[in-house]
């Protein structure tokens, strides 16, 4: 029962297991989600969650790693759900800097979320050929949320100064 759970967990509910950009998908899914759950939640409750997600996330993939046929394998999508909501947790950042909707923040952070985490500039592509485990399947797609909330930071604070 708690493997099928963590199967399910790991693919963000099967999104993982879709055959064209998977990572793309959940990403595009937690910006979805994202911006239903603001109309319910605080950015605080939301960030709990997140770092839920984060923690039970390592315990799921050492859990569950024999089961996929890679180290990184791409069914799992978990790790692009926390990513993305790094920069989308930083929307109230962004809004004190410069006011868009944020719906805009949403689209901003989903594209540079997915362009850094795709091509993985340097120090992202270390992290990811020199982190294992767990650890290693978040790490890179962290590191991609966090390059992207500062690169919004930065371009909001000249845009709006």
């Amino acid at each position: 029962m708690i493997r099928k759970f963590n199967i399910l967990f790991l693919t963000f509910f099967k999104i993982g297991n879709i055959k064209f950009a998977p990572g793309t998908m959940a990403s595009i899914s937690t910006c979805l989600l994202f911006l239903l759950l603001i109309k319910i939640f605080s950015f605080f409750i939301l960030f709990l969650l997140t770092l839920l997600i984060f923690f039970y996330s390592l315990f799921a993939i050492n859990k569950s790693a024999e089961i996929f046929s890679s180290s990184d394998p791409q069914e799992i999508v978990i790790d692009e759900v926390v990513g993305q909501m790094i920069p989308l947790l930083a929307i109230p950042i962004y809004e004190t800097l410069f006011l868009f909707p944020k719906e805009y923040y949403c689209i901003t952070c989903f594209l540079l979320f997915r362009f850094f985490d795709i091509l993985k500039p340097f120090p992202i592509s270390y992290v990811d050929k020199n982190s294992e485990g767990a650890l290693g399947i978040m790490l890179d797609d962290i590191l991609a949320g966090i390059f992207t909330t500062f690169l919004i930071i930065l371009f909001s604070f000249f845009l709006g100064g």
